[in-house]
């Protein structure tokens, strides 16, 4: 009966070691998710800054087209 009780207890703590093991698998797949996650807002707050740089840069040059065209008098 004790070694039944020692076998059931091993048995037991083996499962137990798979569970850690699957949750400690799980948990690193989280944990890279997220880093992709982060990475990705990372890459769009750039390209934003990107987007806002041009479109300045754009709106100055139509002031300056502005400006040329308003010289041309008919």
């Amino acid at each position: 009966e004790i070694s039944n009780n020692v076998t059931q207890a091993a048995d037991g703590v083996q499962e137990v070691n798979e569970n850690v093991n699957q949750a400690s698998a799980v948990a690193g797949e989280v944990t890279r998710d997220i880093a992709d996650v982060s990475q990705a807002a990372m890459d769009i707050n750039s390209a934003s800054h990107k987007v806002g740089a041009s479109s300045s840069e754009l709106l100055k040059l139509s002031n300056n087209l502005k400006e040329m065209v308003d010289q041309f008098k008919i």
